[in-house]
């Protein structure tokens, strides 16, 4: 493995954690809104004000189950990495088209004063 251009690198997939986190949040949301439909109304309180209540409880709680189970597939993944041989291809663009100079071809700011002239 002399040559500089290849080399050794780890490649494994990964869970997004962000992605998780919010399905997470959105499944307790849901339980929320289930649960509240399900059980019998408080005549008390309206029954919106109990399901955002329970709403703003749960959605934490699923964010946190959800980001545990990503981080459970974080250290699967991490496991099941594989060791490649990956070789570096130098970029192949293009140079951007020069800009023209644009503020010589501008018209001058006119002014209030201007204007009036």
């Amino acid at each position: 493995m002399s040559d500089p251009q290849r080399r050794r690198v780890r490649v494994r997939r990964s869970p997004k954690i962000g992605v998780f986190l919010l399905l997470g949040a959105v499944a307790g949301a849901l339980v929320a809104i289930v649960a509240v439909n399900v059980t019998p109304p408080d005549p008390t309180t309206p029954t919106i004000q109990t399901a955002a209540f329970l709403a703003a409880l749960l959605a934490p709680v699923g964010a946190l189950i959800a980001g545990a189970v990503a981080l459970v597939l974080d250290r699967i993944s991490e496991r099941r990495a594989k060791i490649v041989e990956a070789e570096r291809v130098p970029p192949t663009f293009r140079p951007a088209a020069p800009v023209p100079d644009d503020a010589a071809a501008a018209p001058a700011p006119t002014t209030g004063d201007d204007a009036a002239q």
